[in-house]
């Protein structure tokens, strides 16, 4: 113990003492660890490792210890407490800082908390066995307690990750039936044991929880620029040298900027640091800019309320990257509008599972047709042997029900063919350059069982439009490609009334064609080829 830290305990006692009424504590009183020592094991980069022990009195009354930071690690403040007939549970998290696999020391950071107290002790140490003493001191007396592990250059335990961090359906009618999927993965060693559940359980109250929005596009090129989802392009600007990292933006200079709208009274965002050093910077309005405090969570995730306090209503929220590198996953805007969905409207398959290398995928439905005009917010939950994900589920209903069926207008300039179910939206600009040639078929409205979402993409490039059911866009490389939302629904399995919509590609040109034509309007004589279904259509 350092000087300084001695002055502290042997002060704080004195306090105590001097406090304290007469028989307050015991002449037999007698300091008592559960633990002589505590063995966290092995511990690679970026893992985390807890434990707990407790602290008694041997004999009546209560008894007061401290604990200052042991020689050689930074840490400020003491941690103190009481114990009597009650022990007093200390909680151990040890925390390798380290980014990446390899060779080199550990920036390392042991927790210690007893109830709301906490002491934070950090180290770099190199690789390697470590045994730490922790010296707890009291008025009968000091014992020791011994803190074990072995800092690696690689991953020892599993560890769970889980993609997207959040379920944005943006507003929604009240659809029959919605469907995404959760991707489980372990990038940890060992095997990786999952559960999934669903439920607010254990969330703040319905007011006092809020609408998430995601930052997250799955629709974007890894490693090029990032583009706002389709649903948020209204709502969100991003100004700078945004990448896109597993379809979330990413600062990768000085000058990025995310300019939101969003309703509420206050805000919380999420993400990750993408460098050991970062700052943001937020402001509301006219504020002046402040530096934001990024909460640490596992796996060098971070949490921090960037405002708050605001009069309930609609809101421009600017964040600024002032150092370093982060990736955003999104925000959550507190909303005394937000309520919570009638039980058991969502259902989860699988509920369980176990993974090493491979990707698990959990399947949510959600049934929306219960549901009245409003907004709502609810939690899928993946927990298991190497951490637990919280996704938090937000949705607002509008109204009624889209119509059933969509009529598909059909568009050509030359043998680009584009398709809107809403040709009046489609900005005249683009829209423009193209020939109208009538009723192409009809598709199914949101929710229909049986079908999949019919999405778009165009390349301006060289002028051609893609359709795919696979938000990804299948197995296609769509670089070059903006997404443009969906226009409606496609039947994944013959259904009555339907037939196919065929796909055809010209490997010379790099175009595409769509047709419900079996012989493809003759454009297997133009140096096209026949590719496959993508769908079924309405006739």
């Amino acid at each position: 113990m350092t000087r300084l830290s001695r002055t502290i305990a042997a002060a704080l006692f004195a306090l105590l003492a001097a406090i304290s009424p007469a028989g307050a504590g015991s002449a037999a009183a007698a300091l008592h660890l559960s633990a002589r020592e505590i063995d966290l094991g092995h511990l690679g980069p970026g893992e985390t490792a807890q434990a707990q022990f407790q602290i008694a009195n041997t004999a009546e009354g209560r008894i007061r210890w401290t604990l200052a930071a042991p020689p050689d690690w930074e840490g400020g403040g003491v941690l103190s407490g009481e114990a009597g007939s009650t022990p007093s549970k200390v909680d151990v998290t040890l925390v390798s800082l380290r980014g990446g696999a390899g060779t080199g020391d550990h920036p390392a950071e042991i927790r210690l908390a007893s109830g709301r107290n906490v002491l934070v002790l950090r180290r770099t140490l190199a690789e390697g066995p470590w045994r730490e003493a922790l010296r707890f001191q009291s008025d009968s007396g000091g014992r020791t307690l011994f803190v074990k592990f072995n800092l690696t250059g690689a991953r020892s335990r599993p560890a769970l990750e889980a993609e997207p961090r959040g379920i944005d359906l943006g507003d929604t009618e009240p659809v029959r039936e919605i469907t995404r999927k959760i991707r489980v993965s372990n990038s940890g060693a060992g095997v990786l044991r999952w559960q999934a559940s669903s439920g607010a359980a254990g969330m703040p109250s319905a007011p006092a929880r809020g609408r998430y929005l995601s930052l997250h596009n799955e629709a974007l090129q890894a490693g090029g620029p990032y583009v706002p989802p389709a649903a948020l392009k209204e709502a969100v600007q991003a100004t700078g040298p945004w990448g896109a990292e597993k379809g979330y933006p990413k600062a990768a200079g000085h000058g990025c900027a995310l300019r939101i709208q969003f309703q509420g009274s206050a805000v919380v965002l999420t993400g990750r640091r993408a460098s050991e050093a970062a700052m943001l910077r937020a402001s509301v309005g006219d504020q002046p800019p402040r530096e934001v405090i990024l909460e640490e969570l596992e796996g060098g995730r971070f949490e921090a309320t960037v405002a708050e306090g605001l009069p309930e209503g609609t809101h421009s929220l600017l964040l600024q990257v002032s150092e370093g590198a982060v990736v955003l996953e999104g925000v959550t805007a507190r909303d005394s509008r937000v309520t919570s969905p009638p039980t058991a409207w969502i259902r989860l398959t699988p509920l369980s599972g176990t993974t090493t290398r491979e990707t698990d995928f959990v399947t949510v439905r959600m049934t929306l047709s219960d549901l009245k005009p409003g907004i709502y917010t609810d939690l899928v939950t993946i927990s298991s042997n190497g951490g637990t994900v919280r996704i938090p589920v937000s949705l607002a209903v509008t109204g009624e029900a889209a119509p059933k069926h969509l009529a598909v207008w059909r568009y050509t300039r030359g043998s680009d063919v584009l398709f809107t179910t809403q040709p009046e939206k489609e900005d005249p600009r683009y829209i423009g350059a193209y020939q109208r040639a009538g009723l192409a078929f009809r598709l199914y409205g949101p929710g229909t069982a049986g079908t999949a979402e019919l999405y778009r993409w165009y390349n301006p490039a060289i002028g051609d439009h893609y359709y795919s059911a696979e938000r990804g866009g299948g197995r296609k490389n769509l670089q070059g490609y903006v997404f443009g939302g969906t226009i409606g629904n496609i039947a994944t399995i013959r259904l009555p009334g339907t037939r196919e919509l065929y796909r055809w590609f010209n490997p010379e040109t790099g175009r595409h064609y769509f047709t419900t034509d079996t012989a493809g309007e003759g454009m297997g004589r133009r140096g096209y080829r026949f590719e496959g279904t993508v769908g079924y259509v309405l006739r």
